[in-house]
């Protein structure tokens, strides 16, 4: 996908879905020094646009934020990875942006993110960056989201990639039940190792003595034939996960 088709799709995201979202949840941020936040995880795996990144094991994952009042952020976060490769351990994500929540209540989020693989051979070129724009619209206990984001090189050099999101959260009392879906479009499908491909996932959240339980059911349409792909972290899978935000 060229980058000229990408803001195609981008002005199309924010005139389909005018109330919708996307990018990352920014903590409350108070005007003068800002908001530091972190966050801490385990997983008993780690997927990523519904493909697994933990060789189908436990992940561990943690990060810190930092926002202003004005709406800028920035923030790190990390995991543990698994590609059945003996290269890479560790994931190490940075990203910044601008947030901004707008007369109508829409809220909008522009950021970049870079996604590295301390530990990998160069030769893998797993490090990789996007841009994103997303959209947010809350109505009562219902929030709307959209967001889509860009690669010029994606993950393993297979050229350029889009990723197109929607999701729906609906809160009740101390339990949220939140439903995704995403359409993955990747330059060089052999190079990535899956073709053109939708993901999706519905799941629920409670929260427990300041802790977040979760489980989500999370399901591609990648074909177990094509390509002679293994299903292996790619089939219908449920993920149990405890968080903890300070």
């Amino acid at each position: 996908m060229t980058l000229h088709s990408f803001f195609k799709r981008m002005i199309c995201v924010s005139i389909i879905s005018g109330f919708l979202i996307g990018g990352y949840t920014i903590p409350y941020a108070a005007a003068g020094i800002g908001n530091l936040s972190a966050n801490i995880s385990i997983f008993n795996q780690y997927s990523f646009r519904g493909i697994d990144q933990s060789g189908e094991e436990a992940a561990i994952q943690g990060g810190f934020d930092w926002a202003h009042g004005l709406g800028f952020y920035i923030g790190t976060w990390a995991s543990n990875v698994d590609f059945n490769d003996n290269d890479s351990v560790t994931e190490f994500d940075f990203y910044g942006g601008y947030n901004r929540e707008l007369q109508n209540g829409i809220n909008i989020d522009l950021s970049m993110v870079g996604y590295t693989y301390p530990g990998a051979y160069d030769s893998s070129n797993y490090d990789y960056y996007e841009y994103s724009f997303g959209l947010e619209k809350s109505i009562e206990a219902v929030s709307f989201s959209t967001a889509i984001n860009y690669s010029p090189e994606f993950f393993g050099k297979s050229g350029d990639a889009t990723y197109l999101q929607g999701g729906l959260d609906y809160e009740f009392q101390e339990i949220t039940v939140s439903a995704h879906i995403g359409k993955q479009w990747i330059e060089l499908e052999t190079t990535y190792g899956a073709p053109d491909y939708v993901d999706y996932s519905i799941g629920a959240s409670y929260v427990l003595h300041g802790f977040d339980i979760s489980v989500v059911y999370v399901d591609t349409d990648v074909d177990a034939g094509w390509n002679s792909t293994d299903q292996s972290g790619k089939e219908g899978r449920a993920i149990f996960g405890v968080s903890k935000s300070f």
